[in-house]
């Protein structure tokens, strides 16, 4: 099984298997690049896993959703000539999952785009009469200002109490406090006990099991009561599918929480006919395809 961090996480090493799961900046100074006929046994059975993976990868999407087509006898990988919309929304979503090839000041320009596709999805995984919102930094137009004036307006929504006090958070803090999405159900009535979910995106490939606990009641729990565990979810660019199609990559790795990651979002946006240029960078996604990383 490949390296799900380097497969998941590396735009070069997941779909063009440049670097064949090694680091491009460790690839001349590894023991592997030296040529012995063991380390080239390696080299070449890594090459071959990357390629079944891959290969996974379109026997699972379809022609439709995965923008990458396969040469069998040169044994490489190209992108397609034509694209449709369906390719670019994967592409998209795979930038996303290349965080750290992005330098820091630019990274909002990926992860903004990733809640607002995950702000969809999550919207069309809620029932009908179920209010949804966006919570993160700069993106709700509802919970504004100090974190604790988010959370103490969220609590009310769900008829809850905030057991928490203003002072025990930094006076600077207008952050989202782990919170990117919640939705409930107003059940009619002014009484607590509401059903409720909330989620979390992350774009990082790197200690995903700790942000999935993120919008969980284990870390939110002990200052917002409402009576019950909530449902919470985790919204990741990554896709995790195994090459079979029936498990998770990393699963030992998870945490207690409905994990929507790229096959699921691309799957669940396509089964609700959602209108993908809408929630695409458009812009982004032609800056990556005009990067040479040779």
């Amino acid at each position: 099984m490949t390296d799900t961090r380097d497969d998941a996480d590396d735009i070069s090493d997941e779909e063009y298997a440049y670097d064949l799961g090694i680091k491009v900046d460790d690839f001349q100074h590894d023991d592997m690049y030296q040529s012995t006929p063991a380390k080239n046994d390696r080299l070449q059975q890594k090459t071959y896993e990357r390629f079944v993976h891959l290969q996974s990868r379109l026997r699972h999407y379809g022609d439709e959703l995965y923008p990458f087509y396969f040469d069998e006898e040169l044994q490489s990988i190209h992108l397609r000539q034509e694209l449709n919309d369906w390719h670019y929304f994967y592409l998209q979503l795979l930038i996303s999952s290349a965080l750290r090839y992005c330098p820091r000041s630019r990274r909002h320009e990926l992860t903004g785009p990733f809640e607002e596709i995950s702000y969809a999805i999550f919207k069309c995984l809620m029932p009908d009469g179920w209010v949804v919102h966006q919570f993160g930094k700069d993106k709700s137009s509802r919970y504004e200002g100090h974190l604790y004036d988010k959370l103490s307006l969220l609590a009310q929504d769900v008829w809850g109490k905030l057991d928490t006090k203003r002072s025990h958070f930094n006076e600077r803090d207008r952050g989202d406090g782990g919170l990117d999405l919640v939705a409930w159900h107003p059940m009619s009535d002014d009484r607590n006990l509401v059903p409720m979910a909330f989620a979390q995106c992350g774009c990082t490939a790197e200690e995903f099991g700790m942000k999935m606990l993120e919008a969980s009641p284990g870390k939110l729990a002990l200052h917002l009561k409402v009576g019950y565990e909530w449902a919470s979810y985790y919204f990741m660019p990554q896709s995790m599918l195994t090459n079979d199609g029936k498990d998770w990559l990393k699963y030992s790795d998870f945490a207690r929480a409905i994990v929507v990651d790229r096959f699921r979002i691309i799957k669940i946006a396509k089964q609700y006919e959602i209108n993908v240029r809408e929630i695409m960078k458009s812009e982004t996604i032609q800056e990556a395809l005009e990067t040479s990383f040779y």
